[in-house]
């Protein structure tokens, strides 16, 4: 399994993105709130898929997304009940030559498969009067967790990327910079990022299955 990570952020101290990466399993984590429970709850999440991987099944992987809302939300209660904070979760898990993957929140997974560009997970976002609600674990008691699974073939890499990216990359330049030599791609990826001048930060994995 190769894979390179990358991030870019304007304030290392509010940074709160948060990148697990193992032999199998690769996750990005965005934490989401004001002062340390953002940081807290991503922290908490990448903390607890390296307790729980690896995952052999589906269904492994959604039990797992359930029990970490759970713990999270623990956490982020033992600092009081003025504080409201998550974290989106996005992973990925590699087994027997299938993936398996489970997504929380606007973070993404993108698949590049013979040249063609697949985004694998659904933005989970709602607008109530005007505003903007992102799902994420450590909020409410249940989670709409987005699963999917399939099989990895030769020449498959993948893309997970937190969602400071979404709104400044396009997916014609994500196509434009990943290929075959995984370290070439990330630093072109970064530079056409940090080009743009972006506002929002960035953590990114892209991992090649063997």
């Amino acid at each position: 399994m190769k894979y390179v990570t990358g991030e870019w952020c304007r304030d290392r101290e509010r940074f709160a993105d948060r990148l697990y990466c193992s032999e199998d399993t690769f996750a990005v984590a965005d934490g989401m709130g004001i002062g340390v429970g953002g940081r807290m709850a991503a922290e908490k999440a990448v903390e607890l898929i390296d307790e729980y991987r690896p995952f052999a099944t589906i269904q492994e992987l959604s039990l797992f997304f359930k029990e970490a809302n759970l713990k999270i939300m623990e956490e982020i209660a033992k600092l009081g009940d003025r504080e409201v904070a998550g974290t989106t979760l996005s992973l990925v898990s590699f087994i027997d030559g299938e993936y398996l993957l489970g997504h929380v929140g606007d973070s993404r997974i993108y698949l590049l498969r013979k040249g063609k560009l697949l985004l694998l997970t659904e933005d989970q976002i709602t607008y109530r009067n005007g505003k903007k609600y992102v799902s994420a674990l450590g909020i409410d008691w249940k989670v709409d967790v987005f699963l999917s699974q399939g099989t990895v073939m030769k020449g498959d890499i993948f893309l997970l990327m937190s969602d400071g990216a979404v709104n400044v990359l396009g997916e014609e330049e994500i196509l434009s910079v990943l290929g075959e030599d995984i370290e070439l791609s990330a630093q072109r990826l970064l530079k056409v990022y940090v080009d743009k001048d972006p506002s929002e930060d960035l953590s990114f994995a892209i991992v090649m299955p063997d």
